[in-house]
């Protein structure tokens, strides 16, 4: 079966599938608001009754036209982008397909959102293990390194299984409780389990996790995440809070992801995406 044809069964069996439910939830292709990231853009979801971290793609090559599931729709009534899902290192994440080099000086690669999470201290509440108690909303990931054969980086050559950043709430973290991190990785070392490189003075300190803000009480975050001339930059609420050198990374080619990953046990996350936008900057903007 072609990707193409596997996409549109896909989404015709899990729009049947909803039943008398599919009165509180439409298409996000619908919308005219996450219409132009979503065509850039595939989507990894989980089974959440099935082994934890595993994920299916769906609406490859960015044809999401019709598709609904229980862990991506729109709610009719507020016209939120809705990622939920449930289980140890699952996830329900929109990928956009570009990859790119986060040297190049004259182009910025920004990522916005507006989020508003539903009540992430109850879905990590009775996870067992005090360590396991993240939401990862906003990656950016690698892609591999860049050669002649492969310029995209697509080739899965030099890929490592790390993203540069994620942006995540945390139960408790120093002292904080309820706050955005942006957990970084501060080298472009594989310290993977089969790597051959834990241990190493370079993966014990791979690792920077940088306070961002307490998540709203109220209403919704705000966040744009800006990639380019060697810099990861993050504002929240139109205040910067991170402006990291990211040189080390510049061999990596890099995409976006946005939405929900688990890192944490017996609960379901869930988070409203009230705004989602992908586009290319000649600069970024810093406050």
């Amino acid at each position: 079966m072609t990707n193409t044809l596997r996409s549109c069964f896909l989404a015709a069996a899990v729009a049947v599938a909803f039943g008398a439910q599919a009165a509180e939830k439409a298409a996000p292709a619908d919308y005219t608001q996450f219409q132009d990231v979503l065509k850039v853009s595939k989507l990894q979801a989980s089974d959440p009754e099935g082994k934890s971290g595993n994920k299916d793609e769906y609406a490859l090559n960015g044809q999401f036209d019709g598709l609904i599931l229980d862990s991506f729709y729109v709610d009719k009534a507020t016209q939120a982008l809705v990622f939920k899902m449930a289980g140890y290192k699952n996830r329900s994440e929109i990928r956009i397909y570009k990859n790119f080099n986060v040297g190049e000086s004259d182009k910025y690669y920004h990522l916005g959102a507006e989020i508003q999470p539903i009540n992430p201290s109850s879905s990590v509440a009775n996870t067992d293990q005090a360590k396991n108690d993240a939401i990862t909303y906003l990656q950016v990931h690698n892609a591999g390194s860049v050669s002649a054969d492969f310029p995209d980086g697509v080739s899965g050559e030099g890929y490592i299984p790390h993203p540069l950043v994620r942006v995540v709430y945390e139960a408790e973290r120093s002292g904080k409780k309820d706050w955005y991190w942006a957990v970084i990785k501060n080298n472009a070392v594989n310290c993977g389990s089969k790597s051959g490189n834990k241990g190493t003075e370079a993966c014990k300190n791979a690792y920077i996790k940088l306070p961002i803000a307490p998540i709203a009480q109220e209403g919704t975050d705000k966040f744009d995440l800006y990639v380019g001339g060697n810099k990861l930059i993050i504002n929240h609420n139109g205040k910067t809070a991170v402006n990291h050198d990211i040189t080390y990374w510049n061999e990596k080619k890099s995409y976006f992801k946005a939405g929900v990953y688990n890192q944490f046990k017996n609960g379901e996350s869930e988070a409203h995406f009230h705004k989602l936008t992908y586009s290319v900057e000649n600069q970024p903007v810093i406050h």
